[in-house]
């Protein structure tokens, strides 16, 4: 499908045919990470902390910080479409290199010893399962593994993170499907022990959601909203450096032409309100706004379900809706919703929260974006300039 820039510098491009469309728009849903707050400064550097603290401080590794996870290897799982959710994305990460530092156990011909001494381990509260996970590190050292070792691998060109992710795409497997040709008996103990190695589930208290939460909001914001003492203590907090990206002529623009904006994200309710309260921007907003709490595992990006029955009552069949997002999750929810019927949504590409943003351009071509921006405040320029006022 062809494409018309409207303005180079701004980086705006039209989908062939798909200007009336955007001027009959009649409502706007905004993804919240990365379309209307800055991330790469929060969420991906808390992936890097989040990796780094499971490996040089609870198991103890020697190595360098952040040489385990680059902002160039998260945009390699968020190119994917699989990955919107950053808990899942870091454990991932976590169970790639859990499952380098078993083979590499496996090399050393100690890995049956290390089975026999930790396949039973069983996750029953943080605090217990740090000091089990120290005593992991412990016999990790012992045979010599360290960080910087696990590191070297993610480059290689068979066992390294492009060439799993590459294999995710190409075999339309899952990343642990892939994951277990890393290791040497995948079909037994070992991927179990990996999964054991770092407990994480969507439903129910464990390891990475708690470790992640608590690094993601610091020890104040982590109490505050889980009403639960922090066990890690961090006293950073990432949340409080979300900067908004849309300024608040923007908001009052948008908020002129379509009404109570709206919102369509996996990012926490009580912290997206949190930011929004805190810059004054609530009042740009509607009260039926989705976010985590109202998506199960099975319901998040790029599964269009929600968003399918969103569309239906706020505008139903036949007015034009809008979706803006910036990944090619995001991309993919729209060409699902569309697939299943709903012609009447329309996808906004942001090219602003990408480490390669022509590469993300590409992708949102191949989607049929039916426009592709540097950010949101770029929506009014560009129905300006449809109208011919610019």
């Amino acid at each position: 499908m062809a494409y018309q820039c409207l303005n180079e510098k701004r980086k705006i491009y039209f989908r062939e045919g798909s200007a009336e469309h955007i001027t009959n728009l009649a409502k706007i849903v905004f993804d919240f990470d990365g379309v209307l707050v800055h991330v790469l400064q929060s969420y991906y550097e808390n992936i890097r902390k989040v990796v780094d603290y499971y490996f040089l401080e609870i198991l103890g590794l020697e190595g360098k910080k952040g040489k385990l996870v680059t902002l160039r290897d998260i945009q390699s799982f968020k190119d994917t479409g699989l990955y919107n959710n950053d808990w899942t994305l870091t454990y991932a990460l976590l169970t790639y290199y859990l499952a380098i530092l078993i083979r590499k156990l496996q090399q050393k011909r100690v890995l049956d010893e290390f089975l026999k001494q930790f396949s039973d381990m069983q996750f029953s509260g943080v605090s217990s399962f740090v000091q089990t996970l120290r005593g992991v590190g412990d016999y990790c050292k012992s045979h010599g593994v360290d960080a910087t070792e696990l590191a070297s691998t993610k480059n290689d060109s068979a066992l390294g993170i492009e060439s799993l992710l590459a294999q995710v795409m190409k075999e339309n497997q899952s990343f642990e499907a892939v994951l277990s040709s890393v290791l040497s008996r995948a079909e037994s103990s070992q991927l179990r022990l990996v999964k054991k190695l770092v407990p994480y589930s969507v439903e129910k208290p464990d390891l990475l959601k708690r470790l992640f939460e608590e690094s993601y909001l610091g020890r104040e914001l982590f109490k505050k909203f889980y009403s639960v003492s922090p066990v890690f203590n961090f006293n950073e907090c990432f949340l409080d450096k979300e900067e908004f990206i849309p300024t608040r002529k923007t908001l009052r623009t948008l908020y002129s032409r379509f009404g109570e904006l709206s919102v369509y994200s996996e990012k926490p309710r009580d912290q997206a309100m949190y930011l929004l309260k805190k810059n004054g921007f609530g009042e740009y907003f509607e009260d039926r706004l989705i976010f985590h709490e109202d998506l199960s595992e099975q319901l998040g990006k790029p599964n269009p379900t929600v968003l399918i029955e969103m569309v239906k009552k706020t505008v139903g069949d036949v007015s034009k809706i809008a979706y803006v997002g910036d990944t090619v999750a995001d991309a993919m929810l729209v060409k699902g919703a569309r697939s299943r019927g709903l012609s009447n949504l329309l996808f906004f590409g942001v090219l602003c929260s990408s480490q390669s943003p022509d590469e993300l351009l590409s992708q949102f071509m191949k989607y049929d974006a039916d426009v592709v921006m540097m950010d949101v405040n770029d929506i009014p320029y560009m129905y300006a300039s449809l109208k011919g006022e610019i």
